[in-house]
């Protein structure tokens, strides 16, 4: 194999990808760059078994061929390399030269490959498996609900995003058990995932880090091999999906409650982080005390101090106290546009529920703590 590329382009497409490869520096298949170069591109892969993500680039190919090289040093040689052009020559005992794209200079890298035989790739599917789906709008779904999914929970659907078609209406899901972020949108067509797939956390940051560089996407379902595949310009990210059920998140959401207030969302945001501050370390517990028209934001830690600090509001129920997690609340505020939240609850142990007025189609449930 043999090309020459610009460095600049070169070096782009190899951290667009680099991400998903594991920072241990073993020499394996999920700590490699697979490169392949034909006619006037070249492909560069790679994979952690789980997720594979590769992009194409033009280049001069003098001789087409494939080789895996390791990825964080490729990556460091070519940040590092000198001339704004890099040829790449491999021989066939899979040892990599790097030289000055333009000849100019004598300078020489080499850098020990691996058979591209060794690495292993997803299945493609057919073109006519892909929808189009508009970009933006999922990035704000996932802005709006993937703080809500765990990473490292024993229940594996909970560490990913669950996504649904409704016909031509989109939802995506969110939850770790202790709170949980639902919201949906209606797409141009719908999305192949009617009976509901959960997307590890791992591909949702990827797919967030790349969703937002383009302006059109196309996702692909291969139900058989359990498998997600979007298109993003010319970048291509393939995702296992957690194999289990997802909880029925519509059990979850109540469908009555005993009482609504609307607070200021900034007003409520700006007095649950001066409350956080004097919150007692793990919990991070504050406390919501509603009283007819007053509302009192509160925390407090042992033999260090608290905080009490009211605010009037709507309530006219009889006199509660509710405790959650200060991070609940401030993430789920976060994720707001509106200048008012509306904030749901029948008792002091029940979920409370969080909406946007502007926006029928999201919600949020924070489960209280006990105090």
């Amino acid at each position: 194999m043999k090309f020459v590329v610009e460095k600049a382009g070169f070096q782009k497409a190899i951290s667009r990808i680099e991400g998903i490869i594991s920072a241990r520096e073993i020499r394996s298949v999920i700590s490699s760059i697979l490169i392949e170069s034909d006619k006037d591109t070249i492909t560069l892969t790679a994979t952690d078994l789980d997720i594979s993500m590769k992009t194409t680039l033009p280049a001069k190919i003098e001789k087409a061929g494939a080789i895996t090289a390791p990825a964080k040093k490729l990556s460091q040689i070519i940040k590092e390399f000198r001339f704004e052009s890099v040829e790449i020559d491999s021989d066939a005992e899979h040892k990599i030269s790097i030289r000055d794209g333009a000849g100019k200079a004598k300078t020489e890298i080499h850098l020990m490959g691996a058979p591209s035989d060794e690495f292993m790739l997803p299945s493609p599917i057919k073109d006519s498996h892909f929808k189009q789906f508009p970009p933006a709008l999922v990035n704000e779904m996932i802005r709006r609900t993937s703080y809500a999914i765990a990473e490292e929970d024993a229940r594996y659907v909970f560490n990913g995003l669950y996504m649904e078609s409704e016909g031509d209406q989109a939802v995506f899901v969110g939850t770790d058990g202790r709170r949980l972020a639902r919201i949906a949108r209606n797409f141009p067509e719908s999305l192949p995932v009617d009976k509901g797939v959960v997307v590890p956390v791992k591909a949702i940051r990827e797919l967030t880090r790349l969703i937002g560089t383009v302006d059109e996407g196309f996702v692909g379902y291969d139900s058989e091999e359990g498998r997600l595949y979007f298109k993003l310009g010319d970048v291509e990210l393939i995702t296992r999906l957690i194999d289990g059920n997802f909880p029925d998140y519509r059990q979850v959401i109540p469908r009555k409650l005993d009482h609504e207030v609307k607070l200021n969302r900034d007003a409520l945001r700006l007095s649950l982080r001066q409350a956080a501050v004097l919150a007692a370390e793990p919990s991070r517990q504050i406390r919501l005390e509603f009283s007819p028209g007053t509302l009192v934001v509160s925390s407090s830690t042992p033999d260090l101090g608290n905080v009490n600090d009211p605010m009037s509001c709507e309530y006219q129920g009889e006199e509660v106290t509710i405790a959650y997690n200060s991070n609940y609340l401030l993430d789920v505020l976060g994720v707001l546009n509106s200048e008012d939240i509306l904030l749901g609850f029948s008792t002091a142990s029940a979920p409370t529920v969080i909406k946007d007025p502007d926006d029928a189609e999201f919600v949020a449930v924070v489960m209280p703590m006990k105090i």
